[in-house]
């Protein structure tokens, strides 16, 4: 997909000009269009409504309601621009050009249109003979000055967008294709296509050597073998700081013997969302992603599977830095995988900052609705700085408590740890989020739990109903731009 910033909007054939109409403003269209008696009064004043203008010659525009301009942020111009983007799709043109003329040109906001109509019009329907392919081929965003900063954005937000159904289509994949070894491949790819990244992959003989027993217990019951894969990103000139991004990659979560309810378990293929949305951000930054972090990328990538030599609740194991762990439930998988992810991170990366994202548990569900991720952090200014990020983005996060005293409820009776709270004590997200605090070592570090966010989001014009959401993707490409 081609994103480009002009002077100028004109429709013609292939190109509908969609205008972002302020609630208050009147719509102004070219002479060439319709008068304005003929269609203003069928424009809703109401943001979200929607017209298209039908001219001559097959000349078309469309005029999208978005918010009063005291009201308007990013996020409106994200939807707004979707909705334009939608509408080309529609009239099968190959071209839409978003008009901010109306709207305050911020760079933020000219980042946000290049974003809407970016991502909108993806079709999460992967294998299916008629899946709808996109018309639309390029995107121009008009209205806004054409300097030097309006050029990043429009570019920055394109990668994003990018970016952001890279992930989706990784999330969408079935468990048959997406095997850990076939996760870690395109891993290599996404490394191949820029000098600037490098990729090593650690299978069951290595992970063995270095002592990940936790990942290894999950992984022991699939035919699948795991693969732990390390990304590094490195900027071309002195790096500000080192961080690391590490992402759950559960590739299909049958619980293992505590097997899951039948119903909805196909779903259980979203399980590495949390992998997809770190490979997501490194899909942008090998696009050109801003960035002067040394950014190391953990996936762990393994299959949970009831097989015959499956893991049994009961067992203990020991993870890459010496803790035993008792495993109460083979279903709390994805924190034993993270653990040695966390816990080589924090032994061979040592960076300044931790972030894992994970579909972890599905108590962040009866926490915290489809609205919002959960974070748990050891910093309160990390966190709060990553809801800021993630608001900036479009993404939604709120911060659930870390206490000594949830972190106490996760000791276990007869080894160091236990990966469930006991019956009774519920808060089970802040135990997941507790839980993987034992393998950080003394680093700051953020925990995103996106099992409520990572495929049943609320639809949005850019976010049809149904599939991946490719959430954190975004939220990662602004993080390591700010």
């Amino acid at each position: 997909m081609r994103t480009i910033l002009k002077d100028a909007a004109a429709a013609s054939r292939s190109e509908l000009v969609a205008a972002l109409v302020p609630e208050g403003a009147r719509a102004i269209l070219p002479g060439q269009a319709p008068a304005a008696s003929t269609w203003r009064a069928d424009f809703g004043e109401k943001a979200g409504a929607s017209l298209v203008v039908r001219g001559e010659r097959d000349l078309r525009w469309a005029l999208i309601r978005v918010p009063a301009k005291g009201k308007l942020d990013a996020e409106s111009l994200r939807i707004g621009a979707a909705q334009g983007r939608l509408a080309a799709e529609e009239l099968g043109r190959t071209g839409v050009t978003i008009d901010l003329s109306l709207v305050k040109q911020a760079a933020a906001h000219v980042q946000a249109a290049a974003e809407g109509a970016g991502m909108a019009g993806y079709d999460h329907a992967v294998l299916k003979a008629d899946r709808k392919k996109a018309q639309v081929k390029r995107i121009a965003i008009t209205g806004a000055r054409v300097n030097a900063a309006n050029r990043k954005a429009a570019k920055q937000g394109a990668i994003a967008a990018e970016a952001n159904l890279f992930a989706r289509e990784l999330q969408n994949l079935p468990a048959n294709i997406l095997t850990p070894k076939d996760f870690a491949a395109r891993a290599r790819r996404v490394c191949r296509s820029n000098a600037k990244l490098s990729v090593k992959v650690l299978g069951r003989k290595k992970l063995t050597e270095l002592g990940a027993g936790s990942l290894l217990g999950v992984a022991q019951g699939s035919a699948n073998e795991p693969q732990l894969v390390h990304m590094v990103y490195k900027p071309g000139r002195k790096a500000k700081g080192k961080i690391a991004l590490v992402g759950k990659g559960l590739t299909f979560d049958t619980g293992g013997i505590s097997l899951k309810p039948s119903g909805g378990m196909e779903d259980m293929k979203f399980d590495m969302s949390g992998a997809a949305a770190v490979l997501g951000a490194f899909q942008g930054l090998a696009m050109g992603a801003e960035c002067d972090y040394e950014v190391h990328g953990i996936l762990g990538c393994v299959e949970n599977m009831p097989g015959s030599n499956a893991q049994r609740p009961g067992d203990i194991v020991t993870a890459m830095n010496g803790m035993t762990i008792e495993v109460h439930n083979t279903d709390a998988e994805g924190r034993l995988v993270l653990a040695d992810c966390l816990a080589y991170v924090d032994k061979k990366v040592k960076p300044e900052r931790i972030y894992d994202i994970a579909t972890l548990t599905g108590a962040a569900i009866h926490a915290l609705g489809h609205l919002n991720s959960a974070v748990i952090s050891n910093n309160d200014k990390l966190a709060k700085d990553l809801i800021q990020v993630g608001a900036r983005a479009g993404e939604s996060y709120w911060q659930l408590p870390y206490t000594e005293d949830y972190r106490d409820l996760t000791r276990g009776q007869y080894a160091d740890l236990q990966n469930i709270y006991n019956p009774g004590q519920g808060a089970g997200t802040v135990a997941g989020g507790c839980f993987l605090s034992f393998f950080i070592g003394d680093r700051d570090w953020v925990h995103l739990d996106i099992a409520a966010t990572a495929w049943k989001a609320p639809a949005r014009p850019y976010l049809a109903k149904g599939g991946g959401s490719g959430v954190g993707t975004r939220t990662f490409l602004e993080l390591l731009r700010s």
